[in-house]
């Protein structure tokens, strides 16, 4: 009997789209294990002039600051070609874990942006095709995992941030990436919005949000402005004090009814034509919360989200990897003997770097119970 999880239509887009972005990297003559468009591509401005070009390495993989060197040096800057070369040698060693615990190299929304010939990568770009605008730390949580909210608000000027960009970005940018502190809190988001949207109509939008605010007319217009690639939920808890302990001071019933909202108006999006937000749900994966994994896939699929879970590395006081080999052991026969195959499928982001993080021997077995779990699977869709 085929898996409901892995049936629902969500999903079966998503992993052909997985296997069309690996053919597609195979056909430029890269190897999808060790190569990512992401710093060929990506360019991220941070709160206090930093700048870095990657979401997945976090605030703390710095590549300069603006408050030193324009955006141009940096973008081609010694540090970001050093990295670029190692993805075109198949010597990704800045990435190393990234690609062997969540293989983010291989996002399919990453190869919609990606240039579509070899010979389109070097080590110095052009110019940048995404920015992530992280332009204020501004934010309506604090929590407690993340220190975004704890930095500066208001360095992005006219002077230097903004005059310049009406030239020199916004008009050749093809998406935009909202992602922190709380972006559709910040009045730096909706003038964005205005300023590119009048510049440049067809660039696309990813956000993402904690959804700890009302889903106001004014929200509803910006959005009503934008072509939305994605809209990205961070949520981190269905337990309503779990929530407030992870993501201080929230409210999980304020975040609920703003999910219930969006969920009616990407209907709505749908039914006008403005086309769907695609909704994502990111779930970071710690020691409060590491039990409500079945609980959120199934809470996304019921609403058409899609299903993101994550694991938390830094700060290592949160991360699963900071407990005992015994605990680690425990969790992963907690979801081998609680979980189904399908959601399986959706947390290898976890089960990888805790399977990796043990001894040879406990690496084996838990390899092992999860083939043995794959096979038990693959035998129902024999059966019937």
């Amino acid at each position: 009997m085929k898996n409901l999880i892995l049936e629902h239509p969500l999903l079966k887009k998503r992993r052909k789209e997985l296997q069309e972005n690996i053919k597609k990297i195979e056909a430029l003559g890269f190897n999808p294990h060790t190569f990512c468009a992401m710093p060929f591509v990506n360019i991220i401005l941070e709160p206090d002039g930093s700048v870095g070009f990657c979401r997945h390495k976090g605030t703390d993989h710095r590549l300069g600051n603006l408050r030193d060197h324009t955006w141009k040096e940096i973008w081609n800057g010694e540090a970001v070609k050093k990295w670029r070369k190692e993805f075109l040698d198949s010597n990704p060693k800045t990435c190393t874990q990234e690609i062997k615990d969540i293989g983010c190299n291989l996002c399919p929304e990453l190869a919609k942006l990606s240039p579509p010939s070899k010979e389109d990568y070097h080590v110095e770009m052009n110019r940048p095709l995404r920015l992530t605008a992280n332009l204020n730390g501004q934010c309506n949580l604090q929590c407690q995992m993340c220190d975004v909210w704890q930095l500066p608000n208001g360095y992005y000027q006219e002077d230097n941030f903004w005059s310049p960009a009406r030239s020199e970005l916004f008009p050749f940018l093809k998406e935009i990436d909202l992602l922190s502190g709380e972006p559709l809190i910040q009045q730096d988001t909706f003038r964005l919005i205005d300023e590119v949207s009048e510049l440049n109509p067809d660039c696309l939008w990813s956000i993402t949000t904690n959804a700890h605010w009302s889903f106001n007319q004014k929200r509803k217009d910006y959005l009503n402005k934008i072509s939305i690639k994605n809209l990205i939920l961070s949520v981190d808890s269905l337990n309503p004090d779990v929530y407030a302990k992870i993501r201080k001071p929230g409210n999980l019933s304020v975040v609920l009814k703003t999910i219930e909202d969006l969920v009616h108006y990407d209907k709505e999006r749908i039914e006008t034509g403005l086309g769907s937000m695609n909704m994502n749900l990111n779930f970071l994966i710690q020691k409060d919360n590491w039990t409500e994994a079945a609980e959120v896939i199934h809470f996304c699929l019921k609403r058409n989200i899609h299903p993101f879970l994550t694991f938390c590395y830094t700060p290592s006081e949160y991360s699963l990897l900071d407990l005992s080999e015994e605990k680690r052991i425990e969790i992963l026969h907690y979801y081998l003997n609680t979980l189904n195959w399908g959601e399986l499928t959706l947390i290898k982001r976890i089960t990888a770097p805790l399977i990796h993080s043990l001894p040879k021997m406990a690496k084996y077995e838990a390899l092992t119970a999860l083939e043995k779990k794959k096979i038990k699977y693959e035998n129902t869709l024999n059966t019937f």
